[in-house]
């Protein structure tokens, strides 16, 4: 199969050590009912057999473009596919991860039809490490409702199933490697400064739960802070305000990620957080699911945790927009010291 213009995706799919679900992911995005695209596969560096996987399917399929580089982590990955890329449009996907066949075909038929729109997100079904269905998750549909959820730092459509402009996402520099953990969301966050957000309320895509995600790595402690750094950044930056994470000294930036761990370290997010994904790997691991239902209850009715829970969804939504008018406020941040 040969295209001769400029195909209208870019489907983007970063790779370390990938090759326990690669094929599966690799042959999902060749399956697709609409085929005018390239696969921008990048090699990040990778120590089992993933490049020999990649280049095996190069041979199969001229719409395959490698890119085999050291490792240095996935928003750099992603940005030189970014900037490699020929498609009007990106679609990501994550090498453990599965689109339906009709993803590409949706999301590019919806935003034909809502040209504003310069994120669109889907649902997706949550499958295991043996890529059998455990849950439809759904989200919100509208740009005030995504932008929301961003906003007060809250669960938000998979990074697999993003679809954006590539030359807006050029012109805004890309990812920001900063922000290691949470380069979507930070993404997600700045492109919402150029255009309109959506989410179809489909699963377009399935997202693999296995026990070597970032979410389970000392219970997401990294990502949280890294997200709550990237939604601080937004509020400082729409305020006017210098955005800590572009300032170009680096001990500057590390001040300013140290106070924000402190900061949530203080309100038990953090803390709270390795409870709630416990709690989801403990349900998961049981065979009786209501028994395990029942006891979950019953330890949260006689702890304090319940009380946390309550008190953080209450505060929650309004601590990143808080904590920008303190890190504006405090004396001993950087960027009042270069004010003085």
């Amino acid at each position: 199969m040969v295209f001769y213009s400029r195909p209208q995706i870019t489907v983007l799919m970063s790779c370390y050590n990938a090759e326990k679900w690669l094929s599966e992911a690799i042959d999902s995005v060749l399956s697709q009912t609409y085929e005018d695209f390239e696969l921008i596969l990048v090699d990040d560096g990778s120590q089992d057999n993933t490049i020999e996987i990649i280049r095996q399917y190069e041979k199969l399929d001229d719409r395959i473009k490698v890119i085999s580089k050291v490792n240095t982590g996935l928003p750099d990955s992603l940005n030189i596919g970014i900037f490699a890329a020929q498609g009007q449009w990106i679609a990501r996907l994550d090498a453990d991860d599965i689109c339906e066949r009709s993803r590409l075909e949706n999301q590019l038929d919806f935003v034909r039809e809502n040209p504003q729109v310069v994120l669109l997100g889907s649902g997706f079904s949550e499958i295991d490490v043996n890529s059998n269905f455990l849950k439809a998750h759904r989200y919100p549909t509208k740009h005030f409702q995504l932008e929301a959820c961003l906003r007060s730092v809250q669960r938000f459509f998979p990074h697999s199933s993003a679809f954006y402009p590539t030359e807006i996402v050029k012109k805004i520099g890309g990812y920001r490697s900063r922000i290691r953990l949470a380069e979507d969301r930070d993404l997600w966050l700045r492109l919402s400064e150029t255009g309109r957000l959506a989410c179809l309320d489909r699963p377009l895509v399935r997202i693999r739960r296995h026990p070597d995600q970032i979410s389970h790595q000392d219970s997401a402690r990294n990502s949280t802070i890294d997200a709550m750094c990237a939604t601080v950044s937004y509020f400082l930056r729409t305020s006017g305000a210098e955005d800590p994470v572009e300032t170009e000294n680096e001990a500057n930036w590390r001040q300013f990620r140290e106070w924000i761990e402190t900061c949530i370290d203080r309100q038990g997010i953090l803390q709270n957080r390795k409870s709630s994904i416990a709690t989801q790997d403990k349900f998961r691991s049981q065979d009786d699911r209501l028994i395990t239902t029942l006891g979950i209850v019953r330890d949260l009715f006689f702890s304090s945790y319940m009380i946390d829970i309550i008190k953080q969804k209450l505060f929650a939504p309004y601590l990143p927009k808080y904590l920008a008018k303190e890190w504006q406020r405090s004396p001993t941040n950087w960027n009042s010291n270069n004010r003085s």
